[in-house]
């Protein structure tokens, strides 16, 4: 359950930024490069996010299998 909130999470970010670089919300009277650079920002980070939540997971994933293989 935990993973699925972790993966929804940061899928909700690079939603977020793919709204603001999308342009669909903007403030009426403001530079749209600033969220455009965000939504940029957004994306890269949610990705960034997925990527280590995975690489750690397998990890902890590969010792925790170590460990019973010591323990038997």
């Amino acid at each position: 359950m935990l993973h699925i909130i972790n993966y929804i999470v940061r899928i909700a970010i690079i939603v977020i930024g793919i709204i603001f670089v999308s342009g669909i919300v903007a403030p009426p009277n403001s530079d749209t490069t600033l969220f455009r650079v965000m939504g940029g920002v957004f994306i890269l980070f949610g990705i960034y996010r997925i990527a280590i939540y995975r690489m750690k997971y397998k990890e902890y994933n590969f010792r925790d299998k170590d460990n019973e293989d010591e323990n038997e």
